[in-house]
């Protein structure tokens, strides 16, 4: 009996523990009307409340809503963009907008309201739709003007120089394009065609860059080597011709030289199945000359060949030669001034 009532006693007494503790954050009604029904967002201002553990935490929470309402207002935009603009507005586009939208430098802040409640910050304030666009706006056309130099000076160049840019601005232009749904929602009346048009110029001027291109390539006993070069040349667009063109011609052509020395290395092998096999120690050289005959990069690649069926057929095995141009991509192959 006297374990029974011990029982009940401690029950009743973890039960009263716990209802004088549990409650830990402040009641709704504790809380200010500016946190619990902030304004509607209208086409002046964006309004955002948060809470956090300081005053910058709770700003930046509200912030972060006020960015989630940006996100919301452009989705369904995105999906009419991507419909409507397959090339322009892809999936991945859609994506580097939504990071875009977290990465929003915010201007035009302004705190209406802090409150201190509880151990925890309140915070409520507006952004003014008119600074942020504009500081928006402003770094966009930055970045535009940036893109189109850097195209101007590649196309200045040869084609080739156009060509190892082409990554390095498509994606710059993939970048800014995922902007314009952002500009567009915090003012309705930008007007994005004035970018995208020439943006699209330019890649499909890029698109279109490697058949403007002419390679001759010649070897010195590594004919093989030659073919799986030329395949990844002619693969990547590039047009392969078998004689150095004429004058007006040579400003869109490179000379490639391949060139192989090999040596046998003897190997002792514990693995039974490459007892007996025959190994090579492979330098492949390629030098690329412009065409005033100047050498404008040399590439090496070491690789170690195995055959069972003699040295002979160890040195002219291609396979991881094919495999090092996958791995380093073909341009930098051709015009990296330097092996890796």
């Amino acid at each position: 009996m006297k374990i029974f009532l011990k029982m009940i006693f401690l029950t009743s007494l973890t039960t009263l523990f716990i209802g004088c503790g549990g409650a830990t954050g402040p009641t709704p009604s504790a809380l200010p009307q500016w946190y619990l029904n902030p304004p509607q967002s209208n086409q002046s201002f964006y309004y955002g409340v948060g809470e956090g553990s300081s005053k910058d935490a709770a700003k930046a929470n509200a912030l972060a809503q006020i960015g989630g309402t940006i996100a919301v207002n452009i989705s369904s935009e995105l999906d009419m963009k991507t419909e409507v603009h397959n090339d322009e507005y892809s999936e991945n586009v859609k994506t580097q907008t939504k990071a875009s939208v977290e990465k929003i430098k915010f201007t035009g802040v302004n705190v209406i309201e802090n409150a201190y409640i509880a151990g925890k910050y309140y915070s409520y304030l507006n952004v003014d739709r008119a600074v942020l666009f504009d500081a928006q706006e402003s770094a966009m056309k930055v970045d535009y003007a940036n893109i189109k130099s850097l195209y101007k000076t590649s196309k200045e160049g040869n084609i080739f120089e156009l060509i190892k840019n082409r990554d390095k601005i498509e994606s710059k232009i993939s970048t800014l394009m995922s902007k314009f749904p952002i500009l567009k929602a915090i003012n309705s009346g930008f007007n994005e065609s004035v970018y995208s048009s020439e943006l699209s110029k330019i890649k499909e001027d890029l698109r279109n860059s490697p058949s403007r291109a002419m390679v001759y390539v010649s070897h010195e006993n590594s004919k093989e080597l030659a073919e799986v070069l030329k395949n990844h040349i002619s693969t990547y667009g590039m047009t392969l011709v078998d004689t150095p063109r004429s004058a007006n011609e040579q400003k869109n052509l490179l000379k490639v030289n391949v060139s192989r020395v090999a040596q046998e290395k003897n190997v002792k092998m514990s693995d039974p199945r490459l007892i007996g096999a025959s190994f090579a120690d492979v330098t492949v050289t390629l030098t690329t000359r412009n065409s005033t005959n100047n050498i404008i990069a040399q590439n090496r690649v070491n690789i170690i060949n195995i055959s069972k069926d003699g040295y002979a057929a160890a040195v002219v095995k291609t396979a991881k030669f094919e495999r090092e141009i996958q791995k380093r991509g073909i341009l930098n192959i051709l015009l990296e001034n330097a092996a890796k």
